[in-house]
């Protein structure tokens, strides 16, 4: 079967939003299993970590079999598991079942139909002066996961319970994201040369050596750690004085800013270069996060932060997936790839697990987003001091 490459991107778009939905929304989920269960913060987040390492630990499994198998099977296997982890999520009485079903199962299924290999798939399809925005619009779907998701969630965890909504997650995966990715998940035809040349693990090592590869690495953890705002952005706002439904609607706002910021970062890095944009979005997220610490008199002035310290990172994501694909090119982009993401989520789960932490200790976060500030412009510097030094250039978008 033969699709127009455009549809390709479209139905790739429609499998993200739905199966982002694991990790954007937890924050949802948070509260509601803490009063359940009778959990501190950092107990309840515990399953949330157990999810991020599985999914870099999927992403490194699943990131070579997409390299050596193309990206169809990878991305339908992934979607059957994370629908099997929401049913389970639904099921579990206590913290290790919750642990195992959302997160192991549902954590390595996002490294199989998350943004690693949906990005490597729309990667492949397109040359090197559009790459960067055609992968920015796949990066826009997982934002825009709360924005279409998270309403519903909130009515259903307010109408039902957190479980009704666990399991309805498992039925859109089933009913929508699997029909989706039957059509769209399509590789390019390889070439007969591609077909010869079988990439081994071993392939990866000079990479993973190389300095810039190492900052691009670095660079990435950091950003891991900052995903703590999407998993405690509900006790954000009720930290800071507001009811839930004010932090409902900052996870909406949260993702249309960070498709609005995919698509523009996207967009400028084929135009002006990936490194520059890539150190303007840490920029970005630096000073929003400092922000962020700051107490707020009215709602309003808390979603213009929010846009401001969480927008950019899908911006960033984007940008670095498509520096890692033109560094390594298609035969290896699956493994780096999904190496870069064991990196990224050590950061993931430590990030939500710390943060849990510090709010039991203190009852705020104000402290801990400081700190965090400054690891995010910390990435900002040494991303700029790469592109001003001679001797570790980074990659550039090639030119029509």
């Amino acid at each position: 079967m033969h699709l127009p490459r455009s549809l390709i991107v479209l139905f790739s778009a429609a499998v993200v939003v739905i199966t982002s939905i694991s990790m954007n929304a937890f924050s949802l989920f948070l509260t509601p299993i803490e009063d359940t269960f009778g959990w501190s913060r950092a107990t309840a987040t515990i399953p949330y970590v157990f999810a991020m390492l599985g999914w870099g630990i999927g992403g490194v499994l699943f990131g070579k079999k997409a390299d050596d198998l193309g990206t169809r099977p990878v991305i339908l296997g992934g979607i059957l598991l994370m629908a099997a982890g929401f049913f389970g999520m639904g099921l579990s009485q206590n913290l290790w079942q919750l642990c195992l079903t959302f997160g192991i199962m549902t954590g390595m299924a996002k490294g199989a139909c998350g943004l690693v290999i949906i990005s490597l798939l729309v990667a492949k399809h397109y040359e090197a002066n559009r790459r960067g925005f055609v992968v920015s619009i796949v990066q826009t779907a997982s934002p825009l996961s709360p924005f279409f998701l998270a309403p519903l969630l909130y009515f259903l965890i307010g109408s039902y319970n957190w479980r009704v909504a666990a399991f309805a997650c498992g039925v859109l995966l089933l009913v929508v994201a699997f029909p989706f990715g039957w059509i769209g998940a399509r590789d390019p035809a390889p070439s007969s040369a591609s077909r010869r040349e079988a990439a081994t693990w071993g392939s990866c090592l000079p990479y993973l050596r190389d300095r810039t590869m190492l900052l691009l690495f670095a660079a990435r953890f950091s950003c891991g750690v900052a995903l703590f705002q999407s998993v405690h952005l509900v006790g954000i706002a009720l930290s800071k004085d507001f009811d839930p439904a004010v932090g409902a609607i900052a996870v909406s706002v949260f993702g249309i800013a960070a498709a609005v910021s995919a698509l523009s970062f996207g967009w400028l890095s084929d135009r002006y270069g990936r490194s520059q944009m890539l150190a303007l979005s840490y920029l970005f997220r630096g000073f929003g996060t400092l922000a962020m610490s700051f107490d707020f008199s009215n709602p309003l002035a808390f979603y213009i932060v929010v846009a401001l310290a969480m927008g950019p990172t899908f911006g960033t994501i984007a940008i670095q997936n498509v520096m890692f694909f033109e560094m390594v090119g298609p035969r290896l982009a699956g493994l780096i790839m999904g190496l870069s993401f064991i990196v990224h989520q050590v950061g993931s789960a430590g990030g939500p697990f710390l943060a849990g932490v510090y709010f039991d200790v203190y009852g705020t976060y104000d402290g801990f987003m400081q700190i965090m500030s400054l690891i995010l412009l910390s990435s900002a510097v040494m991303i700029y001091i790469a592109i001003r030094s001679p001797d570790a250039p980074l990659p550039e978008p090639a030119r029509p």
